[in-house]
């Protein structure tokens, strides 16, 4: 999850309201032991255990279960990217991620 946090992070336009410039970690990434809130975010990965990993995605008010196993982080980035395409047309904040912006739409085409 760090390599794919850093390279969002890395490709997303700073927030003021995030001085460190970690935007897609700080808006859009919550790391056990902090408390998923799905009220103050409209998405968002969540990361409920450290040992074994386990991630959950974070739609609206909904928190989408993803199965265990070695492959929960791939999933959990599947279900966010085809959430993102059919929710928010393919944006990412400011960000569009499609062919016009970063190109990583084409994943789930």
């Amino acid at each position: 999850m760090h390599c794919i946090a850093t390279y969002l992070d890395s490709h997303l336009p700073r927030n003021p309201m995030y001085p460190e410039g970690r935007t897609f970690t700080t808006q859009y990434f919550i790391q056990t032991p902090v408390k998923a809130d799905t009220k103050k975010r409209e998405y968002a990965v969540y990361q409920s255990s450290i040992h074994p990993p386990h991630y959950k995605l974070l739609a609206g008010e909904e928190v989408w279960e993803v199965s265990k196993g070695r492959n929960n982080l791939f999933h959990t980035l599947i279900l966010l990217l085809y959430h993102l395409r059919e929710e928010h047309h393919g944006m990412l904040g400011p960000v569009h991620l499609g062919p016009t912006g970063l190109n990583i739409m084409w994943i789930i085409s």
